[in-house]
């Protein structure tokens, strides 16, 4: 299972191709071709998804009918989809309350005198999905709630990880590890994450939480700042707390925090991802008892990448070698990718037969 990393070097050491005659951006761009187009082909059960549109949200996107025209409703298709599989309406108990069987051109779907053999049918116009008769028009067996869409999707990319959220950071899928992006913690609390130190501050007492100070001097740039002793105690201080107050400004979004505080001046040494805070002597300042630290995403699992390796490599390697001008090991590793692609298909052909007797219905306007 290698990483995005490794597996670049993996298309390297097979190609024997030195980083002067195919660099790492054409060995990436070489495993992204190959991934398109192995969604293109590949129709297997590990490619499928299922997206929901809740009632309000199907609501909102019916249009009602008039004297002429049934009603409609417009969908937006989910960007990762690849081929559509089927659409139902279904109610809350997952029943299917009515089944979309029937595909028209968009002309046929807008043609109020156009045959349809079905009573409702579908069609798709850029990236919108439209069925009519529309949502809850009364043309169904229960009363649906939702309406689920099925469909082969096409993967994240290759090399992408996971955002730098709370939730994500609850889960586990976040490291400090050459972080960017900041999340906010609780009096040194690296339980619960939040986005803003706004949102960490909201959630305790503030009075209770907040120490406050005035500058009595700024040096070094505006990154040493020595505060009254009078105000507040270095003691009270710590590490990782948040900045805040008059003239405090936000750089790029990143809040100041208490890098270090040096002996018991109190001198304070404020850290900041770029520039410097705005400060000025007798301002008002707001150590909150709040602390970040910054974030990566760590990288997501990829089915092609981890569970098919040979296939993305094959694919890969064509790339390679095609971009490379080798002609007969770009068609030796194009029919070997070929070979797997066919191969991992059947197999999913295979076990969708099996099991019990397989009964199809095709419907391809008289063009199958």
């Amino acid at each position: 299972m290698p990483t995005y990393t490794e597996f670049v070097s993996l298309v390297r050491d097979w190609s024997n191709k030195d980083s002067s005659v195919v660099s790492d951006n054409k060995v990436q761009d070489a495993m992204r071709y190959a991934a398109d187009s192995c969604y293109r082909k590949l129709r297997v059960a590990s490619l499928e998804q299922t997206v929901t549109y809740s009632e309000t949200q199907l609501e909102t996107a019916t249009t009602s009918s008039n004297n002429r025209t049934a009603s409609k409703t417009e969908l937006t298709i989910p960007a990762d989809l690849v081929e559509f599989i089927q659409l139902r309406e279904i109610d809350d108990d997952g029943r299917t309350c009515r089944i979309f069987n029937e595909k028209t051109d968009l002309r046929t779907f807008n043609d109020a005198w156009a045959e349809k053999t079905q009573s409702s049918y579908w069609s798709r116009v850029g990236n919108i999905l439209l069925y009519s008769p529309g949502f809850n028009s009364g043309y169904t067996i229960f009363a649906p709630t939702k309406a689920e869409l099925h469909y082969y999707k096409r993967l994240p990319a290759l090399d992408a990880k996971y955002d730098v959220t709370p939730a994500n950071f609850t889960a586990g899928y976040l490291t400090t590890t050459g972080g960017t992006t900041s999340l906010y913690f609780i009096d040194g609390n690296t339980s619960t994450a939040y986005t803003t130190q706004a949102a960490a501050e909201a959630a305790i007492s503030l009075g209770a939480n907040k120490v406050t100070a005035e500058v009595v001097s700024v040096t070094n740039n505006n990154k040493d700042i020595t505060i009254d002793t009078v105000a507040t105690q270095a003691s009270d201080l710590n590490a990782g707390m948040a900045l805040s107050g008059t003239r405090v400004s936000l750089n790029n979004g990143a809040q100041p925090v208490i890098d270090s505080i040096v002996s018991t001046s109190p001198t304070v040494k404020v850290r900041m991802a770029t520039g410097q805070p705005n400060l000025l002597t007798n301002d008002p300042l707001v150590f909150s008892n709040t602390n970040s630290d910054k974030y990566i995403g760590n990288e997501v699992a990829h089915w092609l990448r981890d569970e098919n390796e040979k296939i993305l490599l094959y694919g890969s390697l064509a790339e390679v070698f095609t971009y490379a001008q080798d002609d007969e090991q770009a068609l030796k590793y194009q029919n070997l990718f070929a070979k797997e692609i066919l191969e991992l298909n059947d197999e999913d052909n295979k076990r969708s037969a099996s099991g019990g007797n397989v009964q199809i219905n095709f419907n391809g306007r008289g063009m199958i």
